[in-house]
């Protein structure tokens, strides 16, 4: 928790324009095409500064997945407190979901046509 919190004051710092240091998308550079994480970076900074509109703008699925993450991390943490063993996997059909709503994202962002070109990042 201590680094995360680290993190999101660092990207803070750093202003309200993301770095040209930001990783490029080498699947959007070879294909053209983008995949599920393009524009991540720009939205977990654009959280970090507060600008929910900008980051969903960026990469709603990313924006949209953080309660899912953090309720996963609560009942992992919750679990091994308790002595169980650490195990990442997600339960039940969980998985099968997630994949599930990464490929329709995936599919759905690419398509040329409004309101799918929403769904792509700046």
């Amino acid at each position: 928790m201590a680094a995360l919190a680290a993190a999101i004051t660092l990207v803070h710092l750093l202003g309200a324009r993301p770095p040209a240091w930001y990783p490029p998308c080498w699947f959007h550079r070879a294909t053209g095409l983008h995949c599920p994480g393009c524009g991540s970076a720009r939205a977990m900074h654009a959280l970090a500064q507060g600008d929910l509109a900008r980051a969903l703008d960026q990469n709603l699925l990313a924006i949209a997945m953080l309660p899912v993450l953090g309720a996963w991390a609560i009942v992992t943490a919750r679990r091994v407190w308790r002595g169980g063993a650490f195990s990442a996997s997600l339960p039940g059909g969980w998985a099968a979901a997630v994949l599930v709503t990464v490929v329709v994202f995936t599919l759905l962002r690419n398509l040329p046509w409004w309101p799918c070109t929403l769904l792509a990042p700046e």
